[in-house]
């Protein structure tokens, strides 16, 4: 049977299906240990030992130069979707991602370090969300061993819940590939012995601004 049948045959299919209509229910068993949904945000990413700079809109970039040169960064993957408009910095080659890994092989296996616009925090996990897009591709946060996250502080939200149903009213649809970082790759071993950035970054970064 082609493609094309097995297509049709599903969209006839469609027409008679029953549909349902229920509604989500949740109910947040985590107790929160903070004030506020910022403190506890910054607890429990310091937990999973993420780096954390405190920065605003009028300083974020001073502060994410500060943060490149601290960690002696001389080679940087951007997306470009970025809420700050990176120029170029002084003894920094940055490198937009705007090419196929088929195409930038090289390049990107070199990279030092990325940058990514996070979309969503989660304070009672302490862990970051990121969507994944042609703007921002999934390798972005995975290939260097340095992650830099801006994160926008007035986007941290109580629970895990109310992450999937911000992303998901952004587009009106829940993003194809989401990915949740709560800091640095860990992997234990069979002798028990923790390795950092072994499956993704050995270092991340977040800038609160």
């Amino acid at each position: 049977m082609s493609k094309e049948m097995i297509l049709k045959n599903i969209r006839h299919a469609l027409q008679y299906r029953e549909k349902f209509n229920f509604q989500t229910h949740f109910v947040d068993g985590i107790k929160h240990e903070e004030e506020s949904l910022l403190e506890e945000f910054i607890q429990f990413q310091s937990k999973n030992k993420a780096e954390l700079i405190h920065s605003n809109p009028e300083n974020l970039k001073q502060d994410l130069k500060e943060v490149i040169k601290n960690a002696g960064i001389k080679k940087l993957l951007c997306a470009t979707d970025l809420s700050l408009y990176i120029t170029q910095i002084e003894g920094v080659q940055t490198l937009p991602y705007d090419k196929s890994i088929e195409e930038n092989r090289e390049e990107l296996f070199g990279i030092e370090a990325s940058i990514i616009e996070a979309r969503v925090g989660i304070a009672n996990l302490g862990i970051v969300g990121i969507v994944s897009s042609t703007a921002s591709p999934r390798l972005t946060s995975l290939i260097a061993p340095h992650c830099i996250m801006l994160l926008d502080s007035k986007k941290i939200l109580a629970n895990l819940y109310e992450g999937l149903e911000y992303l998901k009213k952004m587009q009106d649809v829940l993003p194809t590939n989401i990915l949740f970082i709560a800091g640095p790759s860990r992997t234990a071993d069979i002798e028990l012995q923790t390795v950092f950035g072994v499956h993704g970054p050995q270092k991340t970064t977040v800038i609160l601004y």
